[in-house]
């Protein structure tokens, strides 16, 4: 694969973190354009995660209002009584299934370590889903930024960061995240934004093993 192809493919990546993540916030008049970016982003790499996006852009044009995706939104998400799917990795990562535990401390701690601070206006914990899935967007543009600059060791390690990442959070929970929001939600919408998360998640965890996988290969040939 060209350089030109390989910077493609991650600028689609990270438009396609960056809209599930705001797709994890409070629906808004801008939720059709979020889906139509993500829609591109999918279908740009060829991702089976596309056909549950357009089934969700359905729903939006032909049987939803706004009203309806913030009630159901708050409903899975919010409260303010019971979360019907809980967004935060630590209530399925940790013993106590309870906000606020080690693995959340853990996500603050590689966020300080890439140099971020969560914006003082977003409320929720640091290991919300939205918040995590933003994390991978911002990894995958200082990715970008190193193959942009001909830096090719520090945009593996990038990669590296990202694989982390994902193996040791959530990779780990979006499967139990995704089965709730299926199980629980009365809208198809959610059911159909659930299975595309999980399937993009997992198709990009095996995208990035691969591609460590050639990268240390080639580094073994090389040294030899």
């Amino acid at each position: 694969m060209d350089d030109s192809a390989i910077l493609s493919i991650e600028k689609h990546r990270s438009d396609i973190y960056r809209a599930f993540s705001h797709c994890y916030s409070l629906p808004d008049t801008g939720v059709g354009n979020v889906l139509k970016s993500l829609e591109a982003g999918l279908c740009a790499i060829g991702s089976n995660a596309i056909s549950h996006v357009v089934l969700m852009r359905s729903e939006l044009n032909t049987s939803l209002t706004l009203d309806d995706l913030k009630i159901q939104f708050s409903k899975l998400f919010i409260g303010p009584y019971q979360l019907l799917a809980p967004p935060y990795g630590s209530v399925y990562l940790d013993d106590q299934r309870q906000i606020m535990g080690d693995s959340t401390l853990d996500v603050a701690k590689r966020y300080l370590g890439a140099g971020l601070v969560v914006d003082e206006r977003f409320k929720d914990p640091p290991d919300h889903i939205a918040a995590e899935l933003e994390f991978i967007h911002v990894l995958v543009i200082e990715e970008l930024k190193c193959l942009h600059g001909g830096l090719a060791e520090d945009a593996a390690g990038c990669l590296e960061q990202q694989s982390d990442f994902l193996v040791s959070h959530i990779g780990q929970w979006i499967d139990a995240f995704s089965g709730l929001i299926i199980q629980e939600t009365n809208l198809p919408y959610f059911r159909y934004l659930a299975t595309a998360t999980q399937q993009f998640i997992r198709e990009d965890m095996q995208r990035l093993a691969e591609t460590l996988a050639d990268l240390h290969s080639q580094a073994e040939t090389i040294s030899k």
